[in-house]
């Protein structure tokens, strides 16, 4: 967390894959050549035929798309493309999903992206590799008061940080701000190591935590 910017949490991206979807496989030395040069699209039915080889299904891709499309709290932004059995009814659902992911490298978003990794998934929904944002928790910022119930479960607080989560809108940073009492801002505490600040309609003050997103 940055204690001069409050309002841009980061979440860092390579760590975000790996917890949501594991390690990459490791590609036979043609398909991992071949993913070094132009977009891993390019190389769909190659993909495609090795996918068939290891779960002997057919497969399609249903879904392409570069997270700087939507908001998001990433270090860096992605392209990630998912294949499934062309059976699927659901790919958000289907078992041994392939996801193929190419991280920006810096620069111009339109390119500079870094060699595809792919990825063998269960249920890709489960994972939290769709939630793209930190939330963020309130909590009484007297340590003292912490334990009393009258400020940990201050209905206005509950009610604060049920709309902080994750889930309950696309943007959690920016649904705070709308929190915050008229006019003032958080600030960084390096007593607290945390930033701090006044909620509307809490009657005290508040840490403010980002949080990550639920990795099954």
């Amino acid at each position: 967390m940055d204690p001069r910017w409050w309002d841009c949490p980061a979440l860092d991206t390579e760590q975000h894959i790996e917890n949501s979807i594991g390690l990459p496989l490791q590609l036979p030395d043609h398909l991992e050549d071949a993913l070094q040069v132009g977009w891993a699209s390019d190389h769909a039915e190659v993909l495609q035929r090795w996918f068939a080889r290891r779960t002997h299904s057919t497969y399609e891709q249903v879904h392409r798309d570069n997270t700087y499309n939507s908001d998001n709290d990433f270090s860096s932004n992605f392209v990630f493309s998912v294949f499934a059995p062309i059976d699927s009814p659901d790919w958000l659902w289907a078992h041994d999903v392939f996801v193929v992911v190419e991280i920006h490298q810096g620069g111009d978003v339109r390119g500079n992206y870094g060699p595809a990794l792919v990825y063998q998934v269960d249920c890709l929904a489960e994972t939290g590799f769709l939630d793209w944002v930190c939330g963020w928790f309130a909590s009484p910022l007297n340590s003292a008061s912490e334990t009393l119930s009258g400020d940990r479960d201050h209905p206005e607080l509950q009610a604060a940080n049920d709309r902080l989560s994750i889930g309950y809108s696309s943007h959690p940073t920016s649904e705070l701000r709308g929190l915050l009492w008229q006019g003032t801002e958080p600030a960084w505490s390096d007593r607290h190591r945390c930033h701090v600040g006044r909620l509307a309609d809490v009657p005290f003050p508040v840490r403010l935590t980002p949080t990550a997103p639920y990795y099954c």
